[in-house]
């Protein structure tokens, strides 16, 4: 299912391609990275300067590239957030994206208005942890 990613704050489009742009930060450092538009793959291409100074089990910032605002959930600081449309959608809503800000951790939630859709081996831990069934709201 092709998916379109945008900022939930300026709605630009942020895989103009098949990757999504993002800009990350850590510890002062930013980098653009690119990740995989597909669900449950969670290869990140990044210049690799920038990807070894990151441990795994560090927190990484995402900002829009457009507009640089912060992509952290405000329910979830642990996670960042992106609006997704899919082609399959005819009222064409955004689905809410949530994915761990942590690196080598996978764990990505995908809500629909409906169902809540987990991707990763660690989201089996954050289901319960996660209120997956609560505020998914913008």
């Amino acid at each position: 299912m092709p998916y379109r990613y945008h900022c939930p704050k300026c709605h630009a489009l942020l895989n103009p391609n098949v990757r999504v742009v993002l800009v990350a930060h850590h510890n002062g450092d930013r980098g653009l990275v690119l990740l995989s538009s597909q669900l449950g793959d969670f290869q990140v291409i990044a210049d690799k300067g920038f990807c070894q100074s990151i441990a795994p089990g560090e927190s990484v910032e995402f900002h829009c590239p457009v507009c640089a605002s912060s992509l952290t959930s405000h329910l979830y600081p642990g996670f960042a957030e992106l609006a997704v449309r899919t082609i399959e959608r005819p009222d064409d809503k955004p689905c809410l994206l949530r994915f761990s800000r942590v690196a080598d951790e996978h764990a990505t939630f995908l809500y629909d208005g409906d169902t809540v859709r987990s991707f990763g081996e660690a989201a089996v831990r954050f289901r319960t942890n996660l209120d997956v069934e609560g505020d998914w709201s913008w």
